[in-house]
């Protein structure tokens, strides 16, 4: 079965509850009671949550939905989620946030001292704060004016999402701001999760680079126009004849399984009858995926094609991917940002090409979700929740899942043991520096130590903000819930 016919299979099942779900009825004009929206959450955890079987016997529907949500979870379910306005949620997949434009990282500088810094990792193109000044490496100390510590980072970086300043320090060791970038306005913005393409040539050898930060097909419209930008980028990296590879996955949390293995398709050459990962799903839905779909149903596909569904699912577009040849090695930047879609390229790479890590440990997640809200538009006055509940294990085609605590990279280096940080695709920033080593294809260094580590002690990132962005997700493909 290929990864097209597949694909919608998990749609298919969780259309047909969603038909016999919304028999749970509101009065018109209503507020929908918490016991009625737990209902509605209740009933779908009990068919797809993938481990349904550990959900409590008894449970307190009086409780306000996104905590009866929460007390329904396995123990050790880090990843499923629940936002009170389902548009949020869908947006936040989609890479549209309210925000001014940077992506972040906070950490502490010792385990003593209760101070924290914020590292600005990336501006992102377009946004207001692309024109303030600010720049990848920056450091802060302060938003609004309050030093940031252990005690009250999260209350200040609430406020990033609203107009604010951040006070920028002269080094790490001298935490008094010297200067404050003001960023007046934050705006919805959609990110594209493209950052940066390029070609190195060095010493005879063609290289290329992609930045690439989330896994998207488009911005929601079924435009599917990252998938199309990502894969005109392989189409410019095959017409250049390319020698290598380095995928920078360093802040990337993960996103759309379909565009998942796309990219996966184009770094490989695998096609589609070439298997591409296992799902494990729980006993209903692997009952009914049996029943319906047949022995073949939790398995998807390398692809040939970018495609394009209309709202009944039926194909509109289709557009060949362009497939480097002759690669039978990746490398691939890492961090403990890097989770769930990018292990799962990493993963399901293994067992059809080398596959060499460059950074830190990965975050870990083996486990994919899919989005649920009520579609109704009637019954939408009632219920806005939307929520990404844990419904797939995923291994690769070797049947290996066992990557929940992260992959260890082959060579190991924190990009924060320098600091400013030097921009993307500078060869001499140390991550990409220590992939074009590894390769071969540059000599270290005398200053370089790949083994370097720092004792910066990680506490945050503006991923933490959004952590459904901490994602695998089953795609939709366009159609809608009656």
């Amino acid at each position: 079965m290929k990864t097209i016919k597949k694909l919608p299979y998990i749609f298919a099942l969780l259309l047909t509850l969603t038909i016999s779900f919304s028999c749970i009825e509101n009065d018109p004009g209503e507020t929908a009671s918490n016991e009625s929206i737990n209902d509605w959450i209740q009933s779908w955890m009990d068919y797809c949550y993938l481990w349904n079987g550990e959900i409590p016997a008894k449970t307190d529907k009086s409780l306000r939905p996104d905590k009866y949500f929460e007390s329904l979870l396995y123990k050790e379910d880090r990843f499923s989620w629940i936002q009170e306005n389902f548009t949020d949620l869908l947006d936040y997949l989609n890479g549209i946030t309210t925000e001014a434009g940077y992506d972040y990282r906070i950490l502490r500088v010792n385990e003593v001292n209760p101070d924290l810094v914020g590292i600005v990792n990336y501006i992102k193109p377009g946004s207001p704060a692309s024109g303030t000044g600010l720049k990848r490496g920056d450091v802060f100390s302060a938003i609004n004016g309050t030093r940031l510590t252990v005690d009250n980072y999260i209350d200040l970086t609430d406020a990033l999402s609203a107009p604010h300043t951040l006070g920028i320090i002269k080094s790490i060791d001298e935490l008094e701001p010297v200067k404050t970038v003001s960023l007046p306005s934050v705006v919805k913005y959609e990110e594209n999760p493209v950052f940066l393409d390029t070609v190195y040539n060095i010493a005879g050898t063609k290289t290329g680079y992609l930045v690439y930060n989330f896994f998207a097909d488009d911005k929601g419209d079924n435009s599917i126009a990252y998938a199309k930008e990502l894969n005109n980028i392989f189409g410019e990296f095959k017409s250049a004849g390319i020698d290598g590879l380095i995928l920078d996955l360093r802040y990337n949390g993960g996103g759309s399984i379909s565009t998942c293995i796309a990219l996966s398709s184009m770094i490989s050459n695998q096609s589609s009858s070439d298997l591409f990962c296992i799902e494990q799903y729980n006993e209903n839905v692997h009952e009914e995926g049996l029943t319906e779909i047949g022995p073949d149903f939790d398995k998807s596909y390398f692809a040939d094609n970018l495609q394009r569904y209309d709202a009944e699912g039926n194909v509109i577009e289709s557009i060949p991917l362009n497939k480097l040849t002759g690669l039978n090695r990746l490398f691939v930047i890492t961090s403990d940002r890097t989770a769930s879609a990018s292990e799962l390229v990493i993963n399901c790479l293994k067992p059809y090409m080398e596959v060499i890590l460059i950074g830190d440990v990965t975050y870990g997640k083996n486990v994919g979700s899919f989005t649920i809200y009520e579609e109704d538009p009637e019954k939408q006055k009632t219920n806005k929740w939307g929520m990404q509940p844990v419904i797939v294990k995923l291994a690769n085609s070797e049947e290996f899942s066992g990557f929940g605590n992260g992959f260890t990279p082959d060579v190991e280096i924190s990009e924060y043991k320098n600091l400013p940080l030097k921009p993307f695709g500078d060869t001499g920033e140390p991550l990409l520096q220590a992939a074009l080593v590894r390769m071969g294809v540059m000599q270290a260094p005398a200053s370089f130590r790949a083994d370097s580590r720092n004792t910066f002690i990680p506490v945050f990132s503006s991923i933490d903000k959004t952590p459904v962005r901490r994602n695998t997700y089953i795609n939709r493909f366009g159609k809608k819930m009656p």
